[in-house]
């Protein structure tokens, strides 16, 4: 029965310090490569960081209880960030396409 309290106690100390970091607003936003120089590897890799860093920045709206002044606000910088990152896309597409 200890054995079954102590598993039950740990479970719950992972689960709830999960769901606390979950609710950390990301600081780790990846850098945007230089379209005029960036090889395929870095673009696979920035691809990579930018779909973790979008999911990560949705699951803190989704769970930080912000105003809805400040969840606009965290959605609007996150469109923004993301459509710098596909002009490198298209540029780095093209570049390859020539």
């Amino acid at each position: 029965m200890k054995k079954l309290v102590m598993a039950v106690a740990v479970s719950s100390a992972c689960l709830f310090s999960g769901a606390a970091m979950a609710c950390t607003k990301p600081d780790n936003k990846p850098d945007i490569p230089d379209a005029a120089t960036v090889v395929t590897a870095q673009m696979v890799k920035a691809n990579n960081d930018m779909k973790a860093y979008v999911k990560a920045v949705e699951e803190y709206v989704k769970c930080a209880k912000l105003s809805r002044a400040d969840e606009k606000r965290e959605v609007d910088d996150l469109k923004k960030f993301a459509e710098d990152f596909n002009v490198v896309v298209r540029a780095f597409k093209a570049r390859s396409a020539g």
